[in-house]
């Protein structure tokens, strides 16, 4: 049998141009922008428990055994481990991660490798890990130092004078990596007061803030500010510690449970404070930019997080999805591998969209929809 395939300049346009948009139409089922905008869900057990400070790491997962530090991939599979001995902690970012055990500090790379390992003059408090350098908060309680390093542990510079009978509670970095913010508290004073201060990193001191009574918790940077996250209000100021007004909310009975920055602004979830005995989260508030919306869950929830402009809540059997300009949540059931499972808690979210839940003592990493 032969065939004709002898058409016309315009039959062959009319065939390439069904060609592509079948191949459109193809690409975003595969994305799952099609079918219901979702990949499929699955879940993995994973070896460790959660009371091994079960943390996210970029696309992997970190715990600790209480002698050595473990990476997971998302599926189980162990890429590396790293001996830290006994009553160590850590902390990390997507790409480094800081271990201390008294006076010995950990830097250590991606791939598991040390880049430094050695003592400090004193006792570390804690330490944290910006995309340049790291800080390292020394001393056993009030007038600590704050020591800043590069990756291969040589010391830029310290700073002592700024919290004399202070303790450090929280650090991070921020622009690039080139500055810092700390909050202090005075233990001293007739009334507990909060100060944050900011640094170049040559330690060059550019703000001094002082926040009040009222605990701040959380620093998010995003756009050129500083969101201040308070027990009281949400207050934004700038490097040097100039307080832009016009962004301060009031979020008393609200705690921050998760943050994401998308490109010059800052995605702030936060969920109800228990109240009248409920355990767990019912309702969600969603401050970005102007925006400031409200979501009531389905049912009571063990935790709530951002991922991919879409917020994500984990009740006992079931895990909600809306959208962050959405007006309803969808529900999804426990994927395979976790039925007749409750989940307990909610441990974090990876870079990929994977979520660590777990159940129990048993900790799994969700694939979400």
């Amino acid at each position: 049998m032969r065939f004709n395939l002898h058409f016309s300049k315009r039959q062959w346009i009319a065939i390439a141009a069904v060609l592509v948009v079948a191949a459109a139409l193809a690409a975003l089922i595969l994305t799952g922008t099609l079918g219901g905008g979702s990949r499929k869900m699955s879940a993995v057990r994973l070896r460790c428990v959660a009371t091994q400070d079960v943390t996210p790491f970029g696309n992997d997962i970190l715990y600790y055994d209480g002698l050595t530090l473990f990476c997971l991939s998302a599926s189980g599979y162990e890429r590396w481990s790293y001996t830290l001995g006994g009553n160590a902690y850590f902390t990390c970012n997507d790409q480094v991660i800081t271990a201390w055990s008294g006076s010995q500090l950990h830097i250590i790379n991606k791939n598991g490798s040390s880049t430094y390992n050695e003592n400090l003059a004193d006792n570390i408090q804690f330490a944290k890990p910006g995309s340049k350098y790291i800080a390292v908060v020394l001393g056993t309680d009030a007038s600590p130092s704050l020591v800043v390093k590069d990756m291969q542990g040589t010391t830029v510079d310290n700073e002592t004078a700024a919290y004399e009978d202070m303790i450090i509670l929280d650090l991070g970095f921020f622009d690039n990596g080139e500055y810092l913010w700390t909050t202090s508290l005075d233990i001293y004073g007739t009334v507990p007061t909060t100060t944050m201060h900011t640094f170049r990193v040559n330690m060059t001191n550019s703000g001094e803030i002082s926040l009040g009574e009222s605990l701040a918790y959380a620093v998010v940077y995003a756009g050129g500010k500083l969101n201040v996250i308070t027990t009281r209000q949400l207050r934004q100021y700038d490097y040097r510690g100039t307080e832009d007004t016009s962004g301060e909310v009031l979020v008393y009975g609200w705690e921050l449970c998760d943050s994401v920055v998308q490109g010059d602004t800052a995605m702030l979830l936060f969920s109800l404070t228990n109240r009248n005995g409920i355990e767990g989260i019912n309702q969600l508030r969603l401050l970005s930019g102007k925006t400031d919306k409200r979501f009531s869950l389905p049912s009571i929830c063990v935790g709530a997080s951002i991922y991919n402009r879409r917020i994500y809540a984990f009740a006992q059997d079931t895990v909600y999805r809306a959208d962050v300009n959405g007006q309803r949540f969808e529900a999804y059931g426990l994927p395979g591998g976790m039925e007749g499972l409750f989940v307990t808690g909610y441990l974090g979210m990876l870079s990929n969209g994977v979520a660590l839940v777990s159940c129990g003592s048993d900790v799994y990493a969700v694939t979400l929809p």
